[in-house]
Formats: C-alpha cells, sequence, structure tokens
C-alpha cells in the first residue's frame, strides 16, 4: 500500500504521532505540535481525560443513535433529519452510504469521532509506556486508566456499529498502515482494553479528577472497575447480529463480568450516569432529543408491548392505552400543537404518555408517525432550557441494564432462575407495578426482552443492538452500518451497503 493510501487512512482517524509520521515521510496536520503536547506530564494527563470526553460525545450522538432508535421501532419520526426518515421507511430500503447523500453523517460522523478519541487515548497510552510520569497522586495511574477507558469504549463503540474497523493501539506498528478486520475481531480487541482497565483498576485507592468524567458516584478506582466490567459484558452480548451468533456468544463470561458490575453479588446498585454541565462540554443528544416531544415520539410498537390495546402501526387513528404497566398514562386533556405540551403534562409522573396528538408529515408515512411520547428524562431533553440540565444525571448504562443482563445470562447458562426473577422483578414489579415473573427460562426471556425496551429507552442507542441479535428487526432492517462511503472512495475500495433488498 503506499504513502498516499496511508494517509488516506490514518488522517481522517488522527492516530499518527509526529515520529511515526517522520518514519513514513507523512505529514499529520491534524495534529502539529503533538510530538511537543506528549513531552508535557500536564499535557498526556490533559489528552488522556479530554479522550474520554470525546468517546462520550460520540457515543452519545444523535449520529448514529436517531437512526438506530427509528430503524430498531423504539423511537418514531419522520423528520428528515439524523437519517430517521429513510431509515424508517417501510419496508425497509439501503441505508444510503454514497458520501454525497443526505444520510452519509450517520456512518461517517461515529466513524470520525470515534477515531478521535481512539487516536487521543492511543497517544497517551503511548507516552506513559515510553516513560512519562504524571506528577500528583498515582498521577500515572489515573491518567492511564482514563486512557485505558477511552481506548476500550472506543473499540466498542466501532465493533457495535460497523461491520469492520481498523484496530489501532499504542501497541500497533505505525510504520504500517493498519488493516481492515471483522467486528468479531474489534470486539475481542476492546474486551482487552477493559481487561487491562479492570486489572489496573481493582484493588486500587486513587480516584479520577472531577474533570476526568464527571459521574453520579464517587469517581474511585473501585467504581471505575466496576463500570469496566459492565462496558465489558455489554460488549460482549450486544456485539452479536443474529440469533444464532447470540446463542453462540460466551454467557458464562457475561456473567462473570456483570456480577462485578454496576450490580452484582454483594454490591450496592450505581447508574453509569453522567453529570450535564449545562450543553458546555458533556451533555447527551440522547437524552436531549430522544424525550424532545417536538422531534421523536415513541413507535407504537414498543407501545404494543406495553398495551395491546393499541396496534403495532399508526394507522391514523389515536387510541388511548389500556396498560397494566404503570410506567405508561395518558393526559387528561390532548396536547395540541406541536409546541412542547408543558401544560398537558401537569402532574404526569409516568415515563410515558399518550398525548393524543401526533407530528410529522403523514405524507412520508403515517405509519411514523405516534401520538404517544417519552418524557423520563425530559427535564434534560431540548423541551426544556439547557442552562437548566446543569448538574442533572445524564444516564448511560442504568444499573437496571446491568440487572438484565446478569439475570439473561443465568437464564441461558441454566443459572439461578429465581435470582434472576428478582432481578428483573426490580423493574419490573417496583416500577411497572406488574405481576412477578415467573421462574422459568421462557417468561424470563420474554420479561427480560420486554423490559429491556421500556425501562432503558434514552440512555443509549440499545434498541438495534438489542433486537438484531434476537432476529426482531422488521425484514430487510441493517443490522450494522458499512465503513463510511468517503472512507471507502479515499481508500478505494468498493461501494457497498446494508439493509433493503
Amino acid at each position: 500500500m503506499n504513502n498516499r493510501i496511508l494517509r488516506s487512512i490514518l488522517t481522517p482517524v488522527a492516530m499518527l504521532s509526529v515520529a511515526a509520521c517522520a518514519e513514513l515521510d507523512v505529514s499529520n496536520p491534524n495534529n502539529p505540535d503533538i510530538s511537543r503536547a506528549l513531552a508535557s506530564p500536564a499535557d498526556v494527563a490533559k489528552i488522556g481525560k479530554s479522550a474520554v470526553n470525546s468517546w462520550y460525545l460520540a457515543a452519545t450522538h444523535y449520529e448514529p443513535t436517531m437512526a438506530l432508535e427509528v430503524t430498531a421501532d423504539v423511537l418514531t419520526a419522520n423528520f428528515g433529519n439524523f437519517g430517521m426518515r429513510f431509515n424508517n421507511v417501510e419496508p425497509r430500503i439501503a441505508y444510503n452510504n454514497i458520501s454525497s447523500g443526505a444520510d452519509a453523517l450517520v456512518s461517517s460522523r461515529p466513524w470520525d469521532r470515534t477515531y478521535g478519541a481512539l487516536g487521543a487515548a492511543n497517544d497517551a497510552l503511548r507516552a506513559i509506556a515510553g516513560g512519562t510520569v504524571i506528577p500528583g497522586a498515582s498521577g500515572t495511574e489515573k491518567t492511564q486508566a482514563a486512557a485505558l477507558f477511552a481506548q476500550a469504549a472506543s473499540l466498542t463503540n466501532l465493533a457495535l456499529l460497523f461491520d469492520k474497523s481498523f484496530v489501532v493501539t499504542e501497541r500497533s506498528d505505525m510504520t504500517k498502515a493498519p488493516e481492515l478486520v471483522p467486528y468479531t475481531a474489534v470486539r475481542d480487541s476492546a474486551l482487552k482494553s477493559w481487561d487491562a482497565l479492570i486489572t489496573l483498576a481493582t484493588g486500587k485507592t486513587w480516584s479520577w479528577d472531577a474533570d476526568a468524567m464527571p459521574l453520579t458516584v464517587p469517581q474511585t478506582a473501585a467504581n471505575i472497575a466496576r463500570i469496566a466490567n459492565t462496558m465489558a459484558a455489554r460488549t460482549l452480548m450486544l456485539t452479536a447480529r443474529t440469533a444464532q451468533e447470540n446463542s453462540a456468544t460466551s454467557w458464562a463470561r457475561v456473567l462473570s463480568y456483570a456480577d462485578k458490575g454496576l450490580t452484582g453479588t454483594g454490591l450496592t446498585d450505581i447508574d453509569f450516569s453522567v453529570v450535564s454541565d449545562g450543553g458546555n462540554v458533556w451533555y447527551s443528544y440522547v437524552t436531549l432529543y430522544g424525550n424532545y416531544d417536538s422531534w421523536l415520539r415513541v413507535d407504537q410498537r414498543l407501545i404494543n408491548r406495553m398495551a395491546p390495546n393499541v396496534p403495532v402501526k399508526y394507522a391514523g387513528t389515536n387510541v388511548a392505552p389500556q396498560s397494566n404497566d404503570r410506567r405508561l398514562t395518558a393526559v387528561t386533556t390532548p396536547c395540541t400543537g406541536a409546541g412542547q405540551p408543558a401544560a398537558c403534562l401537569t402532574g404526569i409522573t409516568s415515563d410515558y404518555v399518550y398525548l393524543g396528538t401526533v407530528l410529522g408529515d403523514p405524507a412520508r408515512g403515517i405509519y411514523m408517525q405516534s401520538p404517544y411520547y417519552h418524557r423520563r428524562y425530559r427535564d434534560i431533553s431540548f423541551s426544556v432550557a439547557t442552562a437548566n440540565h446543569a448538574g442533572k444525571a445524564m444516564p448511560y448504562v442504568l444499573a437496571a441494564e446491568n440487572d438484565l443482563i446478569i439475570a439473561e445470562a443465568l437464564a441461558r447458562t441454566g443459572g439461578d432462575l429465581n435470582r434472576a426473577a428478582t432481578l428483573v422483578n426490580k423493574t419490573r414489579v417496583t416500577r411497572g407495578g406488574l405481576a412477578p415473573v415467573a421462574a422459568t427460562q421462557a417468561a424470563l426471556l420474554d420479561a427480560i426482552s420486554y423490559e429491556r425496551e421500556v425501562e432503558l429507552l434514552n440512555t443509549n442507542a440499545l434498541g438495534l443492538f438489542d433486537r438484531r441479535r434476537t432476529d426482531s428487526l422488521q425484514p430487510l432492517s441493517f443490522r450494522q452500518l458499512p465503513i463510511p462511503g468517503k472512507e471507502l472512495e479515499t481508500l478505494q475500495l468498493p461501494y457497498y451497503t446494508f439493509g433493503g433488498n
């Protein structure tokens, strides 16, 4: 592969240090002063911590999240933004991966942003491996842990989203162009990084600096290790593209990770939630748009699971729910207009609300409309001024998600089904008011699927990842994203995509 192609691969992902560029006779316009920055321990610490923020903003961005969620039929909209219109068409059509297309950012945005975070993390880890010592109590370990977190989380993001990617770490030979590898290899690399972080943080007494990632729990090494265990469990579980792959998942390993995660034997439950700073550096478009009543609604396919009297598809008639799940209620007076329905939501505390009105142009697909709204995180959405978000929790992985991972792993490995039922009932009974689930594998797997959709909506892009591994997506839906069209053009590789005929 010649240097021109090598530049094409590496420049967008911002992975090269000046030293590597010099060896390859390649300039690095993205980081012209990187050698000087990496020579400063203080700057290395900043790079390691900033990589965590870069990963978080990539993982919670509206591209590709909103396209994934409407494809999974958990949210719905027919606006042309964020890939929500054409990837919500029925029957499903192929994802438009052409670089000049309106939906090009659905794949290119997470690709570019994730590799930006990965490149920064690798630079910090490379500097530490080269002998850089970060001042302060456990300064080097804390920086290494932040960079490892960003590295592992970025590789997880690539494994979950794309059919294949480049795996580049601080150990990569930068004199050679990286090669594309399938998502299973990317997953395995991510798990190695999660394992390294778990080993580094376990048994330690240091805490991250406040600006590393503002969590709702103390940023202790113990809590970082617990979060890493949960992230590893979901990486292993959610990478599966089909029911067949899901069956082949190492569920014993999933259980081993999850039982040391946000919840588990002998542990006090914690959430992996980030504190908003009012939209400056720490914010989540998942919650900003997912709970914005003027943009996104809940797909009736999900509502139908909560209230079977509601049709799976909206056909132009508003149907009020009849549900035993108290997380779903209706407003007393239908909300009117397309604005923020603050007045008609007065006194409503349920997660899901029947508003009685719909959004969007029915000519684009009346089935894309819905009178149902998710208001659980309304106070950190664009329905409320962003300045008022400061200090509020933005959920990414809830304790309930880890409970459901443990429960499913127990059900799939012939483990303690009574414990699995207890974990499911923590939300099913206490929040939903539903009857306790029976301690049988079939009943548990159905209840776990239900709770995962109902309880975890608008925390992360879980909908598509979860439905694809049980073959529950609509026929012809894409199950993963291709390498972005612009990258294929740069790399002189054939154009391809997924979905449709």
